[in-house]
């Protein structure tokens, strides 16, 4: 008899607790073919994460679609505004991208990915005193060890450029620096593409004095095609190596991967030169 009165009281329970909840009643159960109809939304944040992650793979299209996706939830999200930035630096739509950059920067001068972005630009433009103080900028501010990384990536290419284009003395000094700046963003993520094609065009194209070494740089190199097959420049930047290494099918199989990849790549075009 206790032992029925006990369960009696503890079902009795259950049905106060479950009625108990505001509104329970309000609250239909929806199945998975009305889940189908009304159409699923996958959450910003979600999103958010999958872009950046499609974006350290280099399926910049993906990734491009990931951030839209989150922007429609969240038109303030200067993360996803970033990611879409990015891509359109890699598809080498340069004016496009800084537009979003000044976007993202006008709310938040010292958001670290759009800093480290906008260095590369300046870079590119020539700009090494602007590239190297947005990169100044970027390490102080709360950084993490992925930006971080790209941070020392972008000191090491300012200072490879300073070395290539001035004097015996701007040699010594800047030629020097280059590789401590790429081992160290090499050491904060070993798994970035970007730092591993860096650090390995410095081994591919530096004088032996200072660093330079073929093997190393067909380590990097490779580990960095393995991280994101679909990078063009990294696949360009091997196939050099295995010229190099006189393998020329492998030089041929990265070359005809490059050309696949991204027709008009920049280290194509120097290689046909």
């Amino acid at each position: 008899m206790k032992t029925l009165i006990f369960f009696l009281v503890v079902i009795g329970l259950g049905i106060y607790l479950y009625m108990g909840r505001a509104y329970w009643f309000l609250r239909p159960m929806v199945s998975v073919m009305q889940i189908d109809k009304i159409g699923y939304k996958e959450p910003p944040n979600k999103a958010l994460l999958r872009g950046l992650e499609l974006l350290k793979s280099r399926n910049d299209n993906e990734a491009w679609d990931n951030f839209q996706r989150s922007l429609a939830g969240n038109a303030d999200d200067l993360d996803a505004l970033w990611g879409k930035a990015e891509v359109l630096r890699r598809k080498r739509k340069y004016e496009e991208s800084r537009a979003l950059l000044d976007q993202v920067l006008v709310r938040n001068s010292r958001h670290v990915p759009s800093l480290i972005t906008l260095s590369y630009l300046k870079y590119r433009e020539g700009n090494l005193d602007e590239a190297q103080d947005s990169i100044i900028t970027a390490l102080s501010s709360y950084v993490d060890k992925k930006n971080e990384a790209l941070a020392y990536m972008m000191l090491g290419m300012i200072n490879a450029k300073r070395a290539e284009k001035g004097d015996f003395l701007a040699k010594l000094r800047y030629g020097t620096q280059i590789r401590c700046f790429l081992e160290r963003a090499k050491e904060l993520a070993p798994d970035l593409p970007e730092v591993r094609l860096a650090l390995g065009t410095f081994y591919l194209a530096a004088p032996a004095i200072i660093g330079g070494n073929l093997d190393k740089a067909l380590i990097e190199l490779d580990a960095c095609v393995t991280i994101a097959p679909n990078f063009a420049t990294a696949n360009a930047r091997l196939a050099q190596c295995y010229k190099k290494k006189y393998n020329l099918e492998k030089y041929n199989f990265y070359v005809e991967a490059a050309r696949y990849i991204d027709p008009e790549n920049e280290v194509l075009k120097e290689m046909n030169e």
